[in-house]
């Protein structure tokens, strides 16, 4: 994480304090949701341009 542009620590921090000052349980697992689905996202993205980078079929994966 401290390859981080300035602009991106600074969100980073601004939202780590919004989820810390947080005291609403549905808001907090409303937020998890969502970055569980990011995080999910992310990875199939990641797999599926490894493999065309590297030749491989998706469907193989």
């Amino acid at each position: 994480m401290a390859d981080l542009t300035l602009s991106r620590q600074f969100s980073l921090e601004s939202h780590s304090r919004a989820i810390d000052s947080c005291d609403d349980v549905a808001e907090l697992r409303r937020v998890a949701k969502t970055l569980l689905s990011a995080w999910h996202l992310q990875a199939d993205m990641t797999r599926h341009y490894g493999a065309q980078a590297m030749g491989i079929a998706r469907a193989a994966l």
